[in-house]
């Protein structure tokens, strides 16, 4: 069942939240360090104050560790764990995917692209990647939080370029990721605002999902036919 005769539910209410929460915490993270790596941040810590960055700097990190863990237990579980699945699940129609997408990038129309599934090549590549950020700077960032004393100060001393890296590299992903979503494939964007995507660009970037909807009768093949051609 299409919702207004045009679109097809992806997301639901707490995996938006999920996903949001995530982007939030990360980019504030990465502001509020930002002064200890450029000098045309400095005036942030007259501003605000070195030791009150620091502050909202471990507030944000703690909701940034928690939020995963709660979605997954409670507000987003399904989502997260389908997520998972998708991840683990690369093979080569996503290869196939990434092969040709970059074409895309540059205002061209790829062909032969197969069909994808919830999740396409490109966005497994990227969940797989901001996955093993968050671990490293996760682990990265406690060991230097909490590790005086406890902790040899030779590994503590490479926590800091790890973690580091780590945030420069999430930041290129997810610039590249937010470019995506609203240079190249605004539709996507609006299944991270409420939930739902144009019946017609879910056919023609995730074919597979689209067919086990029309499977398991949650949609017909003749609505989604009407709806792409809207």
């Amino acid at each position: 069942m299409l919702v207004n005769k045009k679109y097809i539910q992806r997301h639901k209410k707490g995996f938006i939240w999920f996903h949001w929460i995530n982007a939030v915490c990360f980019f504030m993270l990465f502001l509020t360090a930002l002064p200890l790596y450029a000098d045309w941040f400095r005036p942030l810590y007259d501003t605000l104050g070195a030791r009150n960055l620091q502050y909202a700097h471990r507030f944000f990190a703690v909701i940034f560790i928690a939020n995963p863990i709660i979605g997954l237990l409670f507000t987003a579980r399904e989502g997260i764990l389908r997520l998972i699945r998708e991840v683990f699940r690369f093979g080569r129609d996503d290869i196939a995917f990434n092969q040709k997408f970059p074409a895309e990038l540059i205002g061209r129309e790829p062909e032969g692209i197969p069909p994808q599934t919830f999740y396409n090549g490109g966005e497994k590549m990227n969940i797989a990647l901001q996955a093993i950020f968050w671990f490293l700077l996760v682990v990265s960032g406690l060991i230097l939080w909490f590790g005086e004393g406890h902790i040899s100060p030779a590994v503590r001393t490479w926590m800091i370029p790890l973690h580091s890296l780590c945030a420069g590299i999430g930041f290129a992903a997810a610039i590249g990721h937010i470019y995506l979503a609203l240079g190249v494939n605004p539709d996507s964007l609006h299944g991270m605002l409420d939930g739902t995507v144009k019946a017609g660009y879910a056919a023609k970037h995730h074919g597979k999902w689209v067919e086990e909807l029309i499977e398991e009768g949650k949609v017909t093949r003749e609505e989604i036919q009407r709806a792409s051609q809207e």
